[in-house]
């Protein structure tokens, strides 16, 4: 089943909610997860090939994040998950390119865009090993473009944050390495579907 079956079987759902929404369903759930993390993770399982029917989407796509980033989740955040997820799901095949990384405001400082940033990079990681352990996909192993770009997003997970300084510079470089991240995550989904529709 296609990313754009999955979204046509399960309807519409709600925007993507935003960073700072994200933090406090977080916080209020008891968590101390970056939402980057956390929307790096749903990337990173459907990157993989992850793909539940539609009907076990829901329990099978938390029960795969939960081991994935360790955590627990019940209630309120598994409604919320829901919604990022099918957001998530909804801009990736989007035609116009809706998809973005789930990134603090442009107002909030550099280095905790950054932290988030290398957050998300660190949930994509995580999220596509689960979603390759999930299928049982390790042998078969993944393509070669595919890996090139994930060792890339193994390199901006360990950004340091403290050592960037608040310049016009640093800015630019950022938003290139965030549309570069954009860019490459929507291929490594666009691979391992067209990877796995020739199987």
């Amino acid at each position: 089943m296609g990313v754009a079956v999955l979204v046509d079987s399960l309807g519409a759902f709600e925007d993507m909610p935003d960073w700072a929404e994200s933090a406090d369903v977080l916080f209020e759930a008891g968590m101390t997860l970056n939402p980057s993390e956390l929307h790096g993770a749903i990337v990173g399982l459907i990157a993989a090939g992850f793909e539940p029917a539609a009907e076990s989407h829901l329990n099978d796509t938390v029960a795969a994040l939960e081991r994935a980033l360790a955590i627990e989740m019940h209630g309120e955040l598994v409604d919320f998950v829901a919604r990022m997820n099918l957001a998530t799901l909804s801009s990736i095949v989007d035609t116009d390119f809706g998809f973005q990384l789930l990134l603090p405001a442009d107002d909030d400082s550099l280095e905790e865009r950054l932290l988030s940033l290398g957050r998300w990079a660190t949930g994509f990681l995580t999220g596509f090993t689960q979603g390759i352990a999930v299928r049982d996909a390790g042998e078969a192993g993944v393509p070669a473009v595919t890996a090139e770009v994930v060792k890339d997003i193994a390199e901006v997970a360990r950004i340091d944050s403290d050592a960037v300084e608040e310049e016009e510079d640093s800015e630019r470089d950022f938003h290139e390495l965030v549309e570069y991240l954009r860019i490459a995550a929507l291929n490594v989904v666009q691979d391992t579907l067209s990877h796995k529709e020739d199987q």
